[in-house]
């Protein structure tokens, strides 16, 4: 099997820490990396299907400077795939394929209990792409959604029951080449009001501690146990067409940005990562509520000053997106 590292987890138990993935050929954080970044570069149309190879085989290194294999099956197997699917799988590649399916060992080891399914994939796989596909792949129009925030940003989010919160735009990480992968850091302040939250509010506030026991409903709760600051990553995903784009787009615009702060550093935390979104008003209501009758749990251990220059530009005039 084509590599160059060890791997220290098994793919068992990787796929029990990510929970949704499986033994499926694109099943796997690995596999949709390489399928997405071809499959966007395809989607352009601004390169030769070959260029595009190239393109992708030196980004992800999936061969050294004699032109052998030297990456993970996941890899390959996706980049195989896609391939298959632009009518552009070369020899060499499907070589690669065979190879991957000959050495079940390794599979045994990578997969434990799940390499029999894993191989039984593999199989169907290969016999899939030894016929051409009967259509080529189609090119999907893109649907770039515009995230007009800055950096340090602070926006007032209302919520359906008319109560106010804010949040901090602390970074956008840009690695992903797909704008709609991008991914947005958000820090929630301790904000929960009805009266329309100040520039200056938001300054003399502190980011959120999770830590409440019960939820409002009287389930458990364990984030007493292991108390987080609400610092998340979010990413505007898959955009189907241009109405969910304009969708996406109209729901981001209802929210106003009141202010930029300049960030010396970040609270150093674990974030959590999905669809990007700011209302983060469940948490707010239920820590709101259990520090009414737990005072002890109020955590004012991140205020925002900690964490800006001292000296901030003058304060804007609010304004909102309007369409």
């Amino acid at each position: 099997m084509p590599r160059n590292v060890k791997q220290t987890q098994s793919q068992k138990e990787i796929l029990i820490i990510m929970g949704t993935w499986n033994t499926e050929i694109l099943g796997n954080d690995e596999a949709m990396d390489i399928y997405g970044f071809f499959e966007n570069l395809y989607n352009k149309q601004e390169l030769d299907i070959e260029t595009i190879k190239q393109k992708v085989l030196l980004h992800f290194r999936l061969l050294n400077e004699h032109n052998q294999p030297v990456f993970g099956s996941n890899e390959w197997l996706a980049y195989a795939l896609i391939c298959w699917e632009c009518k552009a799988l070369d020899e060499q590649t499907l070589n690669i394929v065979k190879e991957i399916l000959q050495d079940k060992e390794d599979m045994q080891d990578d997969w434990e209990d799940l390499a029999e399914k894993r191989i039984a994939e593999i199989e169907k796989f290969l016999i899939k792409i030894k016929q051409p596909a009967k259509r080529k792949k189609t090119v999907k129009m893109q649907y770039i959604v515009n995230v007009p925030f800055q950096e340090g940003d602070c926006i007032l989010v209302k919520n359906e029951d008319g109560v106010y919160s804010a949040v901090i735009l602390l970074e956008i990480d840009k690695n992903k080449e797909e704008q709609n992968m991008w991914t947005y850091i958000i820090g929630t302040t301790r904000i929960y009001q009805t009266i329309k939250p100040t520039f200056d509010d938001v300054i003399n506030s502190h980011f959120l501690v999770v830590n409440y026991g019960k939820t409002l409903n009287g389930e458990d709760a364990s984030w007493y146990k292991e108390p987080r600051i609400w610092i998340s990553g979010g990413f505007i995903g898959t955009v189907r067409n241009e109405k969910d784009k304009l969708e996406k787009e109209f729901q981001i615009s209802r929210h106003e940005v009141i202010g930029n702060l300049k960030f010396i550093n970040n609270p150093n935390t674990i974030k959590s990562y999905g669809i990007f979104g700011l209302d983060n008003s469940f948490h707010l209501k239920t820590q709101t509520e259990w520090e009414k009758e737990h005072p002890t749990n109020i955590d004012l251990s991140y205020p925002i000053k900690k964490y800006i220059e001292t000296k901030q530009p003058e304060k804007k005039k609010s304004w909102k997106f309007w369409k």
